[in-house]
């Protein structure tokens, strides 16, 4: 009997690895870099023909597109309707051995815009070639983007570039904007002061961030007009402007919450439906905390990431 059971389990678990569908493209080439990405396919597509592209975290130097971080997210968004792509993007930091304060800034403001030029890229890919396929469709009127720390920081730095005209954004149509932009523990580079978007609104965003970052920064660290601004600082400007945003503020709590979006698919979901594609202009800040989670990495800071391998 115990032989039966296992396998019928292991032929149920042969039918759903069948039964996924993912196709890869190389979407661009840059440097020495062929850069691909996962598409996963849902078996019946929502009614919005909604598309999720997740940026990785890493530090900008680690993480890969098909690792750990995207297994939750393709299975539960696919089981919701939606296409899910999953990105490369250059690793401008990796090899990168000093970490002293002046070569850091500059050499993160390199690895920031090269991945988000990446970003950009993949969704310039994603609107010429894969709105309509033999497999799937994309309204790409609702291509959302998400991102895990560095991944945060690229969604956010791309949809920053293409509302002022920066970097690669001028490969995109003129009329395409990102639907949504949900970034966990996420920052802005600028070297025009506190973040502004020039030429038009930016996407409805959900921030979501440890007051206690020291890693990527929950407020903004500036020098003149050169800084990095993270959540709190950007929905600042946000909530000035009347651009529609939800902050989530984890009191206390430091750069684990990059990693918090595999518990909050709810609240991903919610942001989707009620702010981002109904337009209603919603500005919502919560402040959430819970004694229970350890405030681990409260003091990793930039120069220990070259501890990390």
């Amino acid at each position: 009997m115990k032989r039966l059971f296992l396998i019928i389990a292991l032929a149920i678990a042969a039918f759903g690895a069948v039964g996924q569908t993912k196709e890869t493209y190389l979407y661009a080439e840059k440097d020495t870099s062929k850069l691909y990405m996962d598409v996963y396919v849902p078996k019946v597509q929502n009614e919005q023909q909604s598309c999720l592209m997740f940026v990785f975290g890493g530090g900008f130097i680690g993480g890969k597109r098909d690792d750990s971080q995207i297994q939750q997210v393709w299975r539960h968004f696919n089981e919701q309707g939606y296409v899910v792509i999953a990105i490369d993007y250059r690793l401008g930091m990796r090899g990168q051995k000093e970490f002293a304060p002046l070569l850091a800034v500059k050499n993160f403001h390199k690895a920031i815009d090269m991945a988000a030029e990446d970003v950009i890229s993949a969704l310039d890919y994603t609107i010429r070639n894969l709105r309509q396929t033999e497999k799937f469709t994309i309204d790409c009127a609702k291509i959302f983007v998400m991102g895990s720390s560095a991944g945060a920081i690229a969604a956010l730095q791309a949809d920053y570039a293409m509302c002022n005209g920066y970097l690669n954004s001028d490969i995109l149509p003129q009329s395409f904007r990102i639907a949504g932009v949900l970034a966990y523990a996420g920052a802005i580079f600028s070297t025009h002061g506190v973040p502004k978007y020039k030429n038009h609104a930016p996407a409805p965003t959900l921030f979501c961030h440890g007051t206690d970052d020291k890693l990527v920064v929950y407020n903004k660290t500036q020098f003149a007009n050169i800084g990095l601004f993270g959540s709190s600082s950007i929905a600042k400007q946000f909530k000035k402007k009347g651009y529609t945003y939800q902050i989530r503020r984890y009191t206390g709590l430091g750069h684990q919450v990059a990693a918090f979006y595999n518990d909050e698919f709810d609240v991903i979901e919610e942001f989707i439906t009620k702010y981002a594609l109904t337009g209603s202009g919603a500005q919502l800040d919560e402040t959430r905390y819970d004694p229970r989670i350890e405030p681990k990495w409260n003091n990793f800071r930039v120069r220990d990431l070259k501890t990390v391998k």
